[in-house]
């Protein structure tokens, strides 16, 4: 669940009242097309047929399809960078003595709401993988690191993104909606696979 850094987009953003009215309609036909079929079932038609709109008023908008995509992965970075800066605003010492719960929240658990209520933004994550994906891990390694040390620390920690990034794919996968009423149980898994991983290294260490 990392930051996104997409191209700019070159989106024609209205001014006036019903201008702003008929592209948010748009761009939320697009989210949901995307929801359903995946980017591959995106088509600018589609997206103005859903969106009670004119094909005209699309191209007033949006030239092709990768901008309105462009525009859509623009509101997703957004979003996903407010709430990793939370994350990363937390100290060294506050990590340490938060509950197994709570690091599991700030890390995964809102990340993991956003992609619930918006899971078209997991699809155009998918498609913006790289350094964004290093930056997280790197987060995630020093939290859980600072946790367990050094020897456990980066293993778990890569277990966890493991473990968080398959289920939510798979809950959230365009071919499986019934699934998706599962998202809620992801952190409490990601929880109880933290809590067991401390309480092993506190008792290795314990036994030195």
């Amino acid at each position: 669940m990392p930051i996104i850094k997409p191209p700019s987009s070159t989106a024609r953003t209205p001014q006036r009242s019903n201008g702003i009215k008929r592209r948010e309609a748009i761009l939320r036909a697009a989210a949901e097309i995307i929801s359903e079929y995946g980017t591959a079932g995106l088509t600018l038609h589609a997206t103005a047929k859903r969106a009670k709109s004119s094909i005209g008023s699309m191209y007033h908008f949006f030239s092709d399809k990768d901008e309105l995509l462009d525009t859509l992965r623009e509101r997703h970075r957004a979003s996903m960078n407010d709430i990793m800066s939370l994350a990363t605003a937390v100290t060294n010492h506050e990590w340490r003595n938060m509950s197994t719960a709570e690091v599991i929240d700030a890390l995964f658990g809102k990340p993991i709401r956003y992609y619930s209520e918006f899971p078209f933004a997991l699809e155009l994550h998918q498609l913006h993988e790289g350094q964004a994906i290093d930056t997280f891990m790197t987060l995630v390694e020093a939290v859980i690191t600072l946790r367990l040390g050094a020897v456990h620390g980066p293993r778990v920690a890569r277990m966890l993104y493991a473990i968080s990034t398959g289920t939510l794919s798979f809950v959230l996968d365009v071919r499986g909606t019934v699934h998706r009423s599962n998202v809620a149980d992801i952190p409490d898994a990601l929880a109880a696979y933290l809590a067991l991983q401390e309480d092993l290294a506190a008792g290795q260490s314990g036994l030195r």
